[in-house]
């Protein structure tokens, strides 16, 4: 039983990880377009 629930909480803790992990990776990586009255002529 004991091993049971330590596996349960292994695998949310994982699910969780790749979650933080994805959600931070494609926030970082956006981009906002640059409005025009603030690009360098």
């Amino acid at each position: 039983m004991k091993k049971k629930i330590l596996m349960t909480v292994a695998t949310l803790a994982t699910i969780f990880a790749s979650i933080v992990a994805t959600s931070a990776c494609v926030f970082s990586s956006y981009q906002p377009v640059e409005p025009k009255c603030l690009e360098d002529e």
